[in-house]
């Protein structure tokens, strides 16, 4: 089903992440900006009925936010939907889905009946790849593995922005690669896989067997009891807090994963392995060096340099971008295009004197954030009081919030003597990203920032 379009180049798209314990459906900007989210619990066990009611309800949620807005609703393009399984793309038929009850549903149809929109399906952690290569840390890149590592682990690889499929929608399973003969059973049948290995629910498991054989964990408090779950923000306190146990388990996983990115590595080449999902969002200060160690340690030679290893600039918002990318496409807004390129807009900058700086005509006599999507906050000193005993410090807490959304380059107006300083773990965390970084004194970097035609964030110190 088509829908005529607005001449208004800045088109609104739906993002719709349908995963294992939650749906999430976003109002998205062409540029990439998520302007609206909705949440729900997915029906794991539910009939295909009911996942499909669900799933309206929070697409159905989303929308309200346009509701009264005539042009905001003409201004909606098309919708892309994550699915956590396999899919015929083409016809938008769901093949199979191991974790819910989607299997056989015509959903691209049901979905375009629904809302009235142009629909395009695809799997979950394709559409993770996708996302990073658009708006992520592989934006630069030519070709880029994506591995998720949540609850299960799956893969995606596109080269030149185009998604590599496979001969039977199949691709890059690397969840289901097998990492250990004889090893655990995995969900899809086989023993021994990736996902046995180093997800969340192996994670889980392992740490059950060792605390019903005895061991002791902090873990068992936290949870309050029941290890059946265990969440990725506990995971990393307990390994914060040296419980042994949890350190173990996930070091074992972050090993097993360092070796899978070799596989990766030896078997397809590409430039940039992008490592995200829930796991890597919460313990990747943890995993993602042990994983480093492992890549660099390769002795197999190649010809030039590339292979780099890094982590999610884009976090969970990676997939529903990735969707919003192939629905771009479907209506002829290819974001891999050059002259299709859209970006935020960002606000002018005017360094007005000391202690005062304007920013899109407001003035402000504070230092400021100017986020991705061109919102400007006031900087919040006390966090940096707290964290390294003073205001002229940046380490990567702050950095978390300012770089959500994923810029290509980090502008900071040092002050006007230069004295506002990023630690080494702030410039790790930026690196990790492939987050480019510019440090000038506070007038120059507002020019630079200004005049840059970049994805682009900014901290501007105002004061020395």
């Amino acid at each position: 089903m088509k829908k005529s379009l607005s001449k208004d180049s800045q088109r609104l798209y739906l993002g719709v992440d349908i995963g294992g314990t939650k749906m999430q459906a976003c109002l998205v900007e062409e540029c990439g900006t998520v302007l609206e989210r909705k949440k729900a619990s997915t029906p794991r066990t539910g009939s295909a009925d009911e996942v499909l009611a669900t799933l309206d309800q929070v697409i159905a949620d989303v929308l309200e936010v346009i509701k009264n807005k005539k042009n905001a609703r003409r201004r909606l393009a098309a919708m892309g939907v994550a699915v956590p399984g396999v899919v015929e793309p083409d016809s938008g038929r769901v093949i199979v889905t191991p974790n819910m009850n989607l299997t056989g549903i015509a959903l691209g149809d049901h979905l375009e009946q629904q809302f009235a929109l142009p629909v395009a399906i695809g799997n979950d952690c394709n559409l993770g790849a996708l996302g990073e290569k658009w708006l992520g840390s592989a934006r630069k890149a030519r070709s880029v593995v994506a591995i998720l590592v949540g609850t299960g682990i799956g893969g995606g690889f596109v080269r030149k922005g185009k998604l590599w499929r496979g001969a039977r929608e199949a691709a890059c399973e690397l969840g289901h690669m097998v990492m250990q003969i004889g090893g655990p059973p995995c969900g899809c049948g086989n023993n021994g896989c990736l996902e046995a290995l180093a997800s969340r629910s192996a994670i889980e498991r392992q740490i059950r067997e060792a605390a019903a054989a005895g061991r002791q964990t902090m873990l068992t408090d936290l949870c309050q009891g029941d290890l059946s779950v265990i969440r990725s923000s506990l995971l990393r306190s307990a390994v914060e807090a040296g419980d042994a146990l949890a350190t173990e388990v996930l070091r074992k996983a972050a090993e097993v994963l360092g070796y899978a990115c070799l596989t990766v590595r030896h078997l397809i080449d590409p430039e940039v392995i992008v490592l995200g999902g829930g796991v890597m969002e919460a313990c990747g200060d943890f995993i993602f060096p042990i994983v480093e160690q492992i890549v660099a340690s390769d002795r197999l030679p190649g010809a030039r340099e590339g292979g780099r290893v890094l982590l999610s600039a884009l976090g969970d918002d990676a997939v529903v971008l990735g969707a919003v990318a192939m629905a771009r496409r479907i209506v002829g807004r290819n974001p891999f295009k050059r002259h299709l390129a859209v970006l935020p807009q960002y606000p002018k900058l005017q360094y007005k004197k000391f202690g005062q700086i304007a920013a899109g005509g407001k003035r402000y006599q504070c230092d400021i954030h100017v986020l991705v999507d061109g919102k400007v906050k006031g900087r919040d000193k006390q966090l940096a009081k707290s964290l390294h005993g003073s205001s002229h410090i940046v380490g990567p807490k702050e950095l978390e919030e300012l770089c959500r959304g994923g810029p290509e380059v980090l502008f900071v107006g040092a002050g006007a003597e230069g004295k506002l300083e990023l630690t080494e773990e702030a410039r790790k965390f930026l690196d990790r990203r492939a987050i480019e970084l510019t440090v000038l004194p506070t007038a120059e970097a507002v020019e630079a920032f200004n005049r840059s035609p970049t994805r682009k964030t900014a901290l501007i110190h105002v004061t020395c």
